[in-house]
Order: C-alpha cells, then sequence, then structure tokens
C-alpha cells in the first residue's frame, strides 16, 4: 500500500520539473530536449548518435525527430562516419555554435532567479536526497513481486 506522502512527494517532484522545464523554455526560447543536444556537442564537440542516444539516456527514434528539426534549422549537421558508415556523427554548425552561445547567458540568468531562494544547504540537501532516490532506482530488480 502506498503511503499518501509517498504519493504526493513524486507528483510534487513531477511538477516542480515540470514547472521548472516549462519556464526554462519560455525564458530561453529553447526546448530542453533540444538545448541538452545542443550544449552536449559544444562541450563534446563531434558525437555519434550513438554517443548522444547513451549520454543523454533517451530513446533513438525520438533523437532522431530531434536532430532532424535541428538540421533543418542549420543548428547541426549529420554524416557518415568516415572509419565505420554504420553510423552517423553529429556536429554542430556555426549558428548551432551562435545558439549556444547566446542562449547560455539566458540559461544562467533563469537559474540564478530560480534558485534564488534556496540555500546552500537547501540545494546541497535536496541533491543527496535526489541522489539517494536515483541510486535507490537504479537498483530496481528486472521484476518486482506482484500481490
Amino acid at each position: 500500500m502506498i503511503d499518501s506522502h509517498h504519493l504526493q512527494f513524486i507528483q510534487l517532484l513531477g511538477r516542480s520539473y515540470r514547472t521548472f522545464v516549462a519556464g526554462f523554455e519560455a525564458h530561453t526560447g529553447q526546448s530542453m530536449a533540444r538545448w541538452r543536444i545542443l550544449v552536449l556537442l559544444d562541450r563534446q564537440g563531434e558525437m555519434s548518435q550513438k554517443q548522444l542516444v547513451q549520454e543523454l539516456g533517451i530513446d533513438p527514434a525520438a533523437l532522431t525527430r530531434q536532430l532532424k528539426a535541428l538540421e533543418q534549422a542549420d543548428m547541426v549537421r549529420r554524416h557518415s562516419d568516415a572509419q565505420d558508415a554504420r553510423l552517423t556523427n553529429v556536429t554542430l554548425t556555426k549558428a548551432g555554435r551562435k545558439v549556444v552561445a547566446s542562449t547560455m547567458a539566458q540559461r544562467n540568468e533563469y537559474l540564478e532567479w530560480a534558485l534564488a531562494d534556496l540555500s546552500v544547504e537547501d540545494m546541497n540537501t535536496l541533491s543527496k536526497t535526489l541522489v539517494k532516490l536515483e541510486q535507490h532506482l537504479a537498483q530496481r530488480p528486472n521484476t518486482l513481486k506482484k500481490t
């Protein structure tokens, strides 16, 4: 039986995340999904789609849809790997690098505003709690006992 405080915690966690993401997207003009791709490519340089899927922890089909949109907006370029034609590599274009640079200041501004009311102690406590939850969830057995 689920305790009501467990359910309320999970609902609050989801609602807080959705509110945070909506605010980020409204402030920066970038979807969180595309922003994560752009930032990773900016930090790592050229990457294969397979590496992007692994690093971002997203579905390959979802990544492909995002990359097609970013490619149409001239922010990324995709091409076959020179060593392994089975791989498709992705790199930022000049326009993509400009978007990352211009959006980074907006991102920082949003983060500073969003977290302004939380003390370092609050953030440390919340971070430890979220890490603990994530580690527990990662250890979930393949099957749980069904009643």
